[in-house]
């Protein structure tokens, strides 16, 4: 299989991109490199190899849960810009 201009740009299209002609030339290239290499991954033999389950499968060593004081909520609201109804009020950021 090869990609050609066509495919970069129907893709770049869907993505909504807009690319030069030196960009469609240099993806078509890019493309094409992957997909003869994704070519070659595939010729590899496998049968033998065990799945991977983790990339790391060291022991974790995890601390105990234990039950701590919270911060007090006066400390907590101290530096609070505002505070409503012992919340954080902070300014409305979407459709504001």
């Amino acid at each position: 299989m090869e990609v050609n201009r066509d495919q970069v740009l129907r893709m770049a299209k869907l993505s909504r991109l807009e690319l030069s002609e030196a960009e469609v030339e240099k993806m078509t290239q890019s493309m094409n490199q992957l997909v003869e290499y994704m070519t070659i991954l595939k010729k590899i033999d496998l049968k033998d190899v065990e799945p991977m389950l983790a990339v790391d499968t060291s022991i974790r060593n995890l601390r105990p849960d234990e039950l701590a004081p919270s911060l007090d909520k006066e400390l907590a609201f101290r530096n609070a810009p505002s505070i409503n109804m012992d919340h954080f009020s902070i300014p409305k950021v979407i459709g504001g």
